[in-house]
């Protein structure tokens, strides 16, 4: 039999390994297995609680960062920027966002982003508050399809989709001052903000958009008007000058208002992106209502300055119509220029009673002028010169009738304004002065005071005038003798003068005499033989 053991050159015989058949598991490897188990728990975890990953894109990537720039809504974060590069045209810059979990219910076509940060516009300053803490995109959801890549806003929208009310559409000729976050005001409450506006589709009108917050939107009906309210409305017409304005904002970012008259709140309301026409100015909507318009032809003769399209045509103060237009006609042939006003008598204005047919077209003019219905210029306001077209009756005036011209509207006389009449009548008074033989009337008024002169240097009336001094020295000192005389008198009978009381004494003793006597008078005539007998009688 072979030993197979090994040996070492001394002879010492080698240990045997003595290997058993079967496995083993060693509690080394627990340690790897639990630690790949926990990572990836952690995995599935992390992947489950992270939502979808969207671009959105802006023209600037002002304010963001990085794995720092929060996405919110409501002021609560709902994803964080993970990534921000340059779009491959260099155009714009791409912005990865990493979404919580569940953010993809409101993940749409329609949903808006943009950056929050300080801003200072016409409406107000807004985003003071990333000052503190930076800035941070800001998330609004709107219904729609799902979506992952989206086109972000560079200016914050007015509203939000979660506020109430409703939208509409205002059209006009021009924006004037209204803007983006303009208020809209009832009764001079605000009700709602302006939310934009683009030119319409054949550039001749703008489309301005409207919102309206709950529960004021159902105020608005089919009856209901919109005017700019913006800035001061400044008016300088033949009623003088009128100044309007909304509020205080309005005058600084401009603003629109609105009205419904009280029969109309019986109508249904109006759906939401219904169309209004939005009026220039409140003044503007009455005029609108007025559709009926006859239009006549005045010819002035004296200047019209002062006289503009747009100026009132009244009867008696009471505005009836308008000036439409103002020209100015050199007729050739005639070698003469006129200056026909073209005006528009609004019927709707007046109520028709009588059976007078001033509605119907000529029929009624034509009678008033018969009775002396003329036109006549007038100033409105003195201080702004402006003038209007007044219609009254003037009695007095030349017969006339209302002149039809085929082609043209009716002509209605007229007479000279006031201005022109004193004018002329100033000019008359000067006319006859200058009619006057003025140099006669000034060779005689010269011819009177030199007579009076060589009167007055003749001798004859300077011993005159020497003998009326000595006169008058005569009188001053007989004057002065009588005002010596008077008082003595006062001395002597004074008061408190002897004189005076011995004189009332014998005034006294004159009245007891004279009293005295008439009692004896009486006595005699009641009893004459009292003369013979005595006052007893015969004895």
């Amino acid at each position: 039999m072979t030993d197979t053991r090994q040996t070492t050159e001394e002879g010492e015989v080698l240990p045997e390994v003595a290997v058993k058949s079967g496995r083993s598991f060693s509690m080394v490897w627990l340690i790897p297995l639990v630690a790949a188990v926990i990572g990836g728990w952690l995995l599935y975890t992390t992947l489950a609680e992270k939502g979808p990953v969207i671009t959105v894109s802006f023209e600037t990537a002002a304010g963001l960062e990085a794995t720092k720039t929060k996405v919110k809504f409501k002021n609560v974060d709902v994803g964080v920027v993970e990534k921000v590069a340059l779009s491959e045209n260099l155009q714009t810059v791409n912005v990865t966002i990493q979404m919580v979990k569940g953010a993809d219910e409101f993940l749409t076509e329609n949903t808006r982003f943009w950056v929050v940060r300080p801003r200072l516009t016409a409406g107000g300053v807004s985003g003071l508050g990333t000052l503190v803490s930076g800035a941070h995109v800001e998330l609004d959801p709107n219904p729609g399809e799902p979506a992952d890549t989206f086109v972000g806003l560079e200016i914050p929208p007015v509203l939000t989709s979660d506020v109430p009310g409703r939208k509409y559409l205002l059209r006009s000729t021009n924006r004037g001052s209204v803007s983006r976050g303009s208020p809209i005001y009832f009764r001079g409450i605000e009700v709602g903000e302006i939310l934009g506006f683009e030119l319409g589709e054949d550039d001749r009108e703008v489309n301005i958009h409207a919102f309206v917050r709950e529960p004021h939107d159902r105020l608005i009906r089919d009856a209901t008007r919109f005017w700019n309210a913006s800035g001061v409305d400044v008016q300088i017409g033949a009623n003088g000058v009128q100044v309007r304005t909304e509020s205080l904002q309005s005058l600084l970012t401009g603003g629109v208002a609105f009205e419904t008259p009280l029969s109309a709140m019986d109508q249904p309301e109006v759906p939401e992106g219904a169309v209004f026409e939005l009026f220039d100015t409140r003044a503007k909507i009455g005029e609108s209502e007025l559709t009926e318009r006859i239009p006549y032809l005045v010819y002035f003769d004296g200047s019209v300055r002062g006289l503009e399209v747009g100026a009132p045509v009244e009867f008696r103060g009471i505005r009836v119509g308008s000036v439409t237009s103002v020209d100015l006609v050199i007729d050739a042939q005639r070698e003469i220029v006129r200056i026909p006003v073209s005006i528009v008598i609004e019927p709707q204005r007046f109520k028709q009673v009588g059976g007078l047919p001033f509605k119907e077209r000529y029929k009624g003019m034509e009678l008033l002028v018969r009775k002396g219905l003329r036109a006549q210029l007038k100033p409105g306001n003195l201080l702004t010169g402006q003038l209007f077209v007044n219609l009254d009756f003037f009695p007095d005036s030349p017969p006339a009738d209302l002149v039809m011209h085929g082609g043209e509207p009716p002509q209605i006389p007229t007479i000279p304004s006031d201005l022109e009449e004193i004018a002329r009548s100033v000019n008359g008074v000067l006319e006859k002065i200058a009619s006057l033989p003025l140099e006669a009337v000034f060779d005689d008024t010269r011819k009177t005071l030199q007579s009076i002169q060589s009167l007055v240097n003749s001798p004859d009336i300077k011993a005159s005038v020497k003998s009326l001094r000595k006169t008058m020295e005569l009188a001053d000192a007989t004057l002065a003798q009588a005002q010596s005389t008077l008082a003595a008198t006062e001395n002597l009978l004074g008061p408190r003068s002897r004189a005076r009381a011995d004189l009332v004494e014998l005034m006294k003793e004159l009245k007891n005499a004279a009293r005295s006597i008439r009692v004896l008078a009486e006595y005699l005539e009641r009893h004459p033989e009292a003369l013979i007998h005595g006052k007893g009688g015969p004895k």
